[in-house]
C-alpha cells in the first residue's frame, strides 16, 4: 500500500503544479537557445488535395518525414550565437490516383526512381545558422554550400524553390512561437503574429494571425504553456510568374497554367516549455484554395482544394 501511495505521489504533484500554474500569476515566455545543448526534433508534413478533371476525380497525398538536431554554440565574436542544424533523415511518399511513389534517406537503395536523390545529399551536413544575444535567428552562414550538396538536375532544381534561405530559416522556427508577447501573460490573453516566406519561382507567402494563451497544460510530463493559434494566409504568386517568364522556369509554368492562390486560413496549438524557452510540441493545419484553367477545357477553371497538417515534437535535448 505504501508502494502504490509513493508511486503516485510524483504524478499527484505534476498535476497539482499544473492546476496551481493554470490559475497563478502571468508567466514569461521567452524564446532561447542554451549554449552547450543540442536539440533533437521530428517533424512530420502531410499534404492532400482533391479535384475532378473532367468525369475523373484526382486525387493526390504527399507525406514527408524529417528528423534534425540542432547544436547551439557560442560565435566567435563573443555575442551571436551558432545553431549546427544537421538532418539525419528524411522520407518522402506520394500518391496520386494510386499511383506511389516513395523515398527514404534510410534506405537508399529502395528508390528506383531517384525521387530523393537530391534530398540524400543534404543529410549529414551541416547547415549554420546565426542568431543574436536575445536568440532571435538572423542569417544562415553556409547557405550555398549546403545547397549545392543537393547537386544538379531536377531533384536540385525543385530543392532550390522549397529550400531556400527564408524556408530553411522558418523550418528551423516551426517549432517555436512566430512572434512572443513582450510581457508576461496569463491564461486568456492574446498577442499577434505576423511573417512572410520568399519561395522563389513560386510565390510570396504572408501569414499573420493571433496568439492565445490558453492554460497551463502537461506535455511529456513538463508543464507547459497551450497556446492556441489562428490566422490568414496569403499566397501572391504574379510576381513569380513574371520572374520565370523569361528563363521558362516554374514562374512560366505558373503564368501559363492561369494558376491563382485563393486566400487560406491556419490554426493549431503550440505547447511552449517556459523554463526550456522552447516549444515541446505543435501541431497546426494549413488550408488554401487554388485555381487554374482547365487543361481539358481551356476556356474553364478548376478549383483544387489543399490541406497540410504539419506536427513537430522535440524528442531529445
Amino acid at each position: 500500500m505504501n508502494l502504490l501511495i509513493r508511486s503516485l505521489l510524483p504524478a499527484a504533484a505534476l498535476v497539482l503544479s499544473t492546476a496551481r500554474l493554470s490559475a497563478a500569476d502571468a508567466i514569461e515566455l521567452k524564446q532561447q537557445w542554451l549554449v552547450g545543448k543540442k536539440y533533437s526534433q521530428t517533424m512530420n508534413m502531410v499534404q492532400t488535395s482533391s479535384f475532378a478533371l473532367g468525369p475523373q476525380k484526382m486525387e493526390q497525398k504527399m507525406n514527408m518525414d524529417m528528423e534534425m538536431s540542432t547544436a547551439v554554440s557560442k560565435h566567435e565574436d563573443g555575442k551571436q550565437k551558432r545553431l549546427t542544424v544537421k538532418y539525419d533523415r528524411m522520407a518522402m511518399k506520394m500518391n496520386m490516383n494510386g499511383q506511389e511513389m516513395a523515398f527514404d534517406s534510410a534506405k537508399p537503395g529502395e528508390d528506383p526512381l531517384g525521387m530523393g536523390k537530391g534530398f540524400a545529399g543534404m543529410i549529414g551536413k551541416e547547415l549554420r545558422i546565426l542568431a543574436t544575444e536575445k536568440d532571435e535567428i538572423t542569417t544562415i552562414e553556409n547557405f550555398e554550400e549546403f545547397t549545392a550538396a543537393a547537386g544538379e538536375g531536377l531533384a536540385a532544381a525543385q530543392l532550390g524553390q522549397m529550400f531556400n534561405k527564408d524556408s530553411l530559416t522558418e523550418m528551423v522556427k516551426q517549432g517555436s512561437l512566430k512572434a512572443l508577447p513582450g510581457k508576461p501573460v496569463k491564461p486568456g490573453d492574446s498577442w499577434p503574429y505576423e511573417y512572410s516566406v520568399k519561395m522563389p519561382q513560386i510565390g510570396q507567402i504572408a501569414i499573420k494571425g493571433t496568439y492565445t494563451f490558453k492554460k497551463m497544460a502537461a506535455r511529456a510530463g513538463v508543464p507547459c504553456a497551450e497556446i492556441a493559434m489562428d490566422g490568414t494566409l496569403q499566397m501572391d504568386i504574379s510576381g513569380a510568374a513574371t520572374e520565370g517568364k523569361a528563363d521558362g522556369g516554374a514562374g512560366a509554368l505558373l503564368a501559363t497554367m492561369g494558376m491563382k492562390i485563393n486566400g487560406g486560413k491556419l490554426g493549431g496549438t503550440v505547447w511552449f516549455d517556459p523554463k526550456l524557452g522552447m516549444a515541446r510540441d505543435a501541431e497546426f493545419t494549413q488550408e488554401m484554395e487554388m485555381s487554374m484553367k482547365n487543361p481539358a477545357e481551356p476556356t474553364a477553371s478548376i478549383t483544387i482544394p489543399m490541406k497540410q497538417t504539419i506536427t513537430q515534437t522535440l524528442t531529445k535535448i
